[in-house]
């Protein structure tokens, strides 16, 4: 007989790559996953597990084995569900979504949600991507949409947008550059303006450092400072620079969606599959994984 704890964190070591993030999400030592494994595999009698650059990985045994864990644990949580009463459209979500690219997507997640979840109580948690990813990796956030270059970004692209220079005054004339932009441990846009600005010559300095959307808009938006956001950010009284030689091309927005392994659920992935299917085809697109 598999045991179903056994599977699960069979499953989540397989998830996550490693054994150290797999010991987040199932709550246990590594020593213990380790034990673990070695008792699963006597079970089925094969080696189920292998190590690889780029991570753990499951060897042929260990793949034919996912694919019956992941049937047993979704039947396995069904059955509980079936007799506990509990309804799939009811319930609470915590959601993350940066400010950033959020007044574009919330909107249509919000949608989404309410079409299919009417009885769903949402809680949206906003933040940089890498602290959502942390959150949605620990437990404190279940669904995230996370900015590209954070986070694993297995799902799809489910929201482009522009990233743009952003301007409240003739500010943008002077030399150096005064620049308004969030921390750098916060911030590919960061990242970006600056190697933007570095490989044209255009001399810049970091004027102001904040750590709100809010706050950038308002320095801008008072002629302080230039600085880079997505373009659904831009409110009155501040406005897009054009790409000429002194404000190069920006890298495009993509985001991604991530569930939070360490509350997996058949609730939260059935959410998930939603929100992929509905926003990959309110894209008017087919996103292909990475």
């Amino acid at each position: 007989m598999l045991d179903i704890d056994l599977l699960r964190t069979f499953v989540a070591i397989l998830e996550t790559g490693s054994f150290t993030a797999a010991s987040d999400v199932v709550r246990r030592t590594q020593s213990a996953l380790s034990l673990q494994m070695k008792k699963l595999e006597e079970q089925v009698g094969h080696p189920l597990l292998r190590r690889e650059p780029g991570g753990i990985k499951a060897t042929a045994e260990g793949e034919r084995l996912l694919i019956h864990a992941k049937r047993i644990l979704r039947a396995h949580e069904e059955a509980i569900l079936d007799f506990s009463g509990v309804s799939g459209n009811a319930g609470n979500l915590v959601l993350g979504i940066s400010a950033d690219y959020g007044q574009a997507l919330l909107p249509r997640v919000v949608r989404v949600l309410a079409r299919f979840y009417p009885k769903l109580s949402v809680e949206v948690v906003c933040g940089p991507s890498r602290d959502l990813y942390e959150m949605c990796t620990d437990g404190r956030v279940e669904i995230a949409f996370v900015g590209e270059g954070e986070g694993l970004g297995q799902s799809p692209v489910l929201h482009r947008e522009r990233l743009v220079w952003a301007t409240g005054g003739d500010v943008h004339n002077k030399d150096p550059l005064p620049l308004a932009l969030l921390p750098a441990e916060d911030s590919n846009y960061r990242r970006w303006a600056l190697d933007a600005l570095d490989r044209v010559g255009r001399r810049h300095w970091i004027a102001y450092t904040c750590y709100s959307l809010a706050g950038l808009q308002a320095i801008v938006r008072a002629g302080y400072a230039v600085t880079v956001m997505a373009e659904s950010a831009l409110v009155t009284g501040i406005r897009e620079l054009p790409d000429t030689e002194n404000f190069p091309p920006l890298p495009l927005l993509e985001v991604r969606v991530t569930r939070c392994i360490a509350k997996d659920s058949l609730f939260l992935r059935n959410l998930e599959a939603s929100l992929i299917t509905q926003l990959s085809q309110d894209m008017g697109n087919h996103p292909t994984h990475p």
